[in-house]
């Protein structure tokens, strides 16, 4: 598989080892970066730190800002362990300053790239603060983190308290399942700090140490076996989190006495949608808001490129969460994230029902026209036997056969007439006739049964038997909810 970046250099490799493409290291400054034997200490923290998220479908993406970290990593990379591949991205910084641009579209790069992939780990290695920060607000803005799968690992040298400035970098740490390295010498030895920010923290607080790693001791998790806490099942800080919601038959919007909300009014909703919200607010320890968009849409992709609605409401932060129910198309699931379905809906189709009216060609229906067909096939059968029969048999036999009244006998049967009585049947024509009127007698009886239950209930029209009946008829008008998950569907097909 080949992948080609807008910027910088990327290396990528796929397989159930882990590959290198480029075999040389990076470059610095036109010459090969010599390691450092200090240098090739981090390569081997980053290396185990990466290893203890190790699963069958793992895979490592590296982000770089063009120094000499990728050759200390790159010098242990036989020590990552990637089932399914390792990519390198390298975003060059200028003199000047970072190239926000570059960054931009190395994150676009490497959102296409953990889409197609189940277990991602990104590490992004830099000592650059602005790299830092323009790459923690691409990857926020851009759903790099989206996926409940995809984790983060910022390494750097930088100290704790350089990092309290960088508000982008401290809320994509906080929001998303991520965590901040932090290597430094400690009495000329090698050492790497792993922090976990809490969620809606703010960037004084002091993070929580999750894992330490030295030269001689290796990485020692604070909670083992897992190196990412599950931080988001309680929110120490009781943070106030506005929430996104519509109405719908189930879920009402009223509005109810607050003295401290502007006006003495507050938005709320009822139903279960609002009591999920109660349950979830007591369980993870916030308080909430609700608010509704202006436009009382759910969500659509507009054609340039925007969203209206909740979902608008969302991308745009000025939402955290919406409890829905908001239906999963493929442009929302990769715009927001969305929690294990709480709900399974089917959609039908609805006609009017025709009015009932007597069908004068209702005689018909009793029987289906193979029935039909078949009853006059029979008919033609048994007077083919009557009118052969008698050339098989002996010369008196057949001069005394009577064919003209064999066929009208088996017409007057089928009829429901009397029998012309002859004398001198033979035994062959008292056969066949006699099995012909068992035949007639339970398909009449049928008939007459079925037509009569027939012409006592009105007929009612059912234009539409199957989907196919809907789609064929160019008459049908859809009435849609705007801007909901339906859209797509039928705009696609």
């Amino acid at each position: 598989m080949a992948m080609v970046a807008a910027v910088g250099r990327i290396w990528l490799g796929l397989g159930m080892s882990c590959l290198l493409v480029h075999a040389r290291l990076p470059r610095c400054c036109g010459q090969y970066t010599e390691v450092s034997e200090s240098e090739s200490g981090i390569g081997a923290a980053v290396a185990t730190t990466l290893a203890t998220e190790w699963c069958s479908r793992s895979s490592i993406l590296l982000v770089t800002d063009g120094s000499h970290w990728p050759a200390a990593v790159l010098k242990d990379q036989a020590e990552l362990v990637a089932p399914w591949g390792l990519a390198i991205f390298e975003t060059k910084t200028h003199v000047h300053g970072t190239n926000v641009t570059q960054i931009t579209k190395t994150v676009s790069e490497a959102r296409r790239l953990v889409t197609s992939l189940y277990c991602v780990t990104v590490a992004v290695i830099s000592d650059d603060p602005a790299f830092l920060a323009a790459f923690a607000e691409s990857s926020f803005t851009s759903h790099l983190l989206l996926i409940q799968t995809t984790k983060l690992l910022a390494f750097t040298r930088l100290p704790l308290h350089r990092l309290h400035t960088l508000h982008h970098l401290h809320k994509t740490l906080s929001r998303t399942n991520s965590l901040l390295a932090v290597i430094d010498h400690v009495w000329n030895r090698l050492r790497m700090n792993v922090f976990s920010f809490l969620p809606f923290s703010e960037p004084d607080d002091v993070p929580q140490r999750v894992a330490t790693w030295t030269a001689g001791g290796g990485l020692t998790l604070a909670s083992p076996p897992n190196l990412f806490p599950s931080k988001f099942s309680w929110f120490p800080h009781h943070p106030h989190i506005v929430i996104t919601a519509e109405e719908y038959p189930t879920n009402v919007a009223v509005m109810v006495d607050d003295p401290t909300s502007p006006g003495g009014k507050r938005l709320t909703f009822r139903g279960p949608a609002s009591k999920t919200v109660e349950f979830l607010s007591g369980k993870l320890n916030f308080r909430y808001t609700y608010v509704r968009p202006p436009d009382r849409k759910w969500g659509d992709l507009l054609q340039n490129g925007s969203w209206n609605g909740m979902i608008r409401l969302l991308v745009e932060e000025e939402a955290e969460f919406s409890p829905g129910p908001i239906g999963i198309t493929y442009e929302r699931y990769y715009t927001i994230d969305y929690t294990t379905s709480v709900m399974m809906t089917n959609y039908k189709v609805f006609a009017a029902r025709g009015r009932p009216e007597v069908d004068p060609w209702g005689f018909l229906l009793p029987l289906s026209p193979l029935v039909w067909a078949g009853v006059m096939s029979s008919l033609l059968a048994v007077i083919t036997v009557m009118l052969i029969l008698p050339s098989c048999l002996p010369l008196l036999t057949a001069h005394t056969a009577r064919r003209d009244t064999n066929i009208f006998n088996c017409v007057r049967v089928l009829l429901q007439e009397d029998v012309r009585k002859t004398t001198g049947w033979w035994w062959w024509e008292r056969v066949v006739l006699g099995v012909w009127m068992l035949m007639m007698l339970v398909l009449t009886q049928s008939y007459i049964g079925n037509l009569m239950f027939l012409l006592a209930v009105r007929h009612i029209v059912q234009p539409y038997q199957t989907l196919k009946d809907v789609l064929d008829d160019s008459g049908v008008g859809i009435v849609l909810v705007s801007a909901s998950a339906n859209i797509p569907f039928y705009r696609a097909n």
